[in-house]
Formats: structure tokens, sequence, C-alpha cells
């Protein structure tokens, strides 16, 4: 039941993305994951119950006391085949690994209508903060959560007003304040799941503009306060950001970024990430330089999203 709710959450979503827009497919797939997240909780209760009660010789628990009877049933020792080692079934994790990956693929997506970054950009970014995190001596499992949450950093973007966010020119304060908030909004979006990547993908969103010096925003975190993902999103982001062209600025040629992330090491910047990233400015320049071909393929993945999206009717978001 569980897991068919789930399955059906994760179709009905790519459905709805094809007929209606992003933002009901998205909560689709999130109400089926919460559905089943709650059942697959109460299902690992069961199993760490009937994990207590100890062999007996028949198949109906007669005989046992009624502490050690559950649903009127005795398992006599056994032990569900595709049970994972922490208490889900292999198929149920396989599904939601799959509808992680689904949420994440449409929130892309969905950001990257209302954007001007580009889907390069973010899957370099994703790419980078990999890298950077390998050589920080993170855990590989943890560097490859990191390369698919970190792509949905400016993910809150999706609600900041068209006036502020695809304005040409410099943003006045009160615009600036306003924009700002779309770490708080990204983190929003994706945080309560209880979905690792979706955790971490929130935790980026909220801190990828932290500074070290602690003079950066939401909270004003300083130094190793600020979680090493958002240090090492916050590294990858800007370089990168520095040698695209934007609307508003022509790339940075190389030695002009580098000589902008040194001088910031310490400031904006956690500076044994700096030192990591200058000692091995090579493999991020191979980075960029292979992504030039993988970024067409990306661009293109995203554009049929994007013509999809906008030939549908899209709920409007309303405006701060």
């Amino acid at each position: 039941m569980d897991i068919g709710t789930m399955r059906a959450g994760v179709a009905l979503g790519g459905d709805a993305i094809r007929i209606i827009g992003s933002w009901p497919a998205l909560l689709t797939i999130t109400l089926a994951i919460a559905a089943a997240l709650r059942g697959l909780a109460r299902r690992r209760a069961v199993i760490r119950a009937r994990r207590s009660v100890p062999p007996c010789s028949t198949g109906d628990g007669e005989g046992m006391p009624d502490s050690q009877r559950l649903d009127g049933q005795c398992l006599g020792g056994q032990r569900p085949e595709t049970l994972h080692p922490q208490g889900l079934p292999a198929d149920a994790l396989a599904l939601l690994d799959k509808a992680q990956s689904q949420m994440i693929h449409r929130l892309r997506a969905a950001s990257a209508l209302r954007d001007n970054e580009t889907a390069a950009h973010t899957d370099r970014v994703g790419q980078m903060a990999r890298h950077l995190a390998l050589l920080a001596g993170c855990e590989a499992d943890f560097a490859a959560q990191l390369a698919l949450a970190a792509p949905l950093h400016d993910v809150g973007k999706i609600g900041i007003p068209d006036a502020i966010l695809l304005k040409p020119g410099p943003l006045e304060a009160a615009e600036w304040d306003v924009m700002k908030t779309h770490t708080t909004i990204g983190a929003g979006i994706l945080m309560g799941s209880g979905l690792p990547l979706l955790d971490l993908a929130a935790e980026v969103a909220l801190c990828h503009h932290e500074r070290w010096n602690g003079q950066g925003y939401p909270r004003a975190l300083k130094e190793t306060a600020i979680p090493l993902s958002g240090r090492i999103v916050a590294l990858v982001d800007v370089f990168d950001a520095l040698m695209s062209a934007r609307p508003y600025k022509a790339p940075w040629p190389l030695s002009r970024s580098l000589a902008y992330i040194a001088a910031e090491a310490g400031v904006h910047f956690d500076p044994s990430l700096v030192r990591l990233f200058m000692n091995h400015i090579q493999d991020f320049i191979a980075i960029r330089e292979r992504d030039r071909d993988e970024g067409a393929r990306v661009e293109a993945a995203l554009a049929q999203d994007r013509d999809e999206a906008s030939a549908a009717q899209v709920i409007p978001l309303p405006r701060r």
C-alpha cells in the first residue's frame, strides 16, 4: 500500500508536469513521499517488534503471552528476506531513491524556468562541489549526495518576483533584502521531508551565502558554524559564476577570478578550502572544459522541460 502510493505519486507527478505545470506535480510527489514515509515508519516499527518475538513452535502464536503476540501471528524466528539493514525493505529503498531523483530533477526544471543562470552552471557547481568535498576528506557517499544537492542552491529564486529577479541593473536596498530571502525560501521548499538528499539540499540552499567572517546571510553564521556543505558550495558557485557570462557581465578571465578567490580567503570563503581549491585548480578547470559537451546535453534535456511547462497553464506565484 505504501509503495503503491509512492509509485502512483511519481507517475502522476510526471503526468502533471506535462499537463498543468511544475508546482502541482511537485505537490503530488511530495504528498506521495510523505504518505509512503509514514507507512514505512509504521512498517519499520512492526519489524522491530517482530524481531523481539522469540521463536515458537506454532504458527499462530498460541501459548504466547499477549505482550509477545503481533496481529495474532508468530514469526517463528524468521526474518523478511528483503529487509534492509536499517529496517527498510530493499524495494522501498529503491523507490525512495527514485522519488528523490524525480523530485530533484523537477525542482531543477522549475527553477530553470525563472532564473537566468544556466542549467550547465548548476550542474558544474554540483560536480565541483563533489570534487572539493573529496579533496577535503569527505566520505564518497557524502560527496555524491552533495553533487545532487548543490545544483538546488538557488531553487528559492522561484519565490522572488520577476521585477527583482530579472532586473538588468543594480538592485536597490529594499529589492536586495527581498532577493536575500531566496535562501530561506529554498530551505523551506526542501526541508522537512526526512529524506537525506533533500535535507542536504535544504542545508545548502540556506547556507551558501553565509560568509567565513560572519557577514553573510541569512543567519550571519561564522567560520565552522557554517555547515561544510554551505562552505563548499559558496566557493565553487562564486568561481563558476565569475568565469561565466551573464546578462549583466562578461566572463572574467581565469587570472582575475583566482585573484578574487584568493583575496576572499578568510573573508568570504573558508581559507582551508581555498588552499585545496588553488592547489588543485587544474581539476576544476578540467570540470569546466569537460562540461562544455555535457552542458549541451543538460541544457537540451531541461529545455524540453521548460518548453512543456511554458506551454502548460502554470499557477502564478504571489509577488512580495
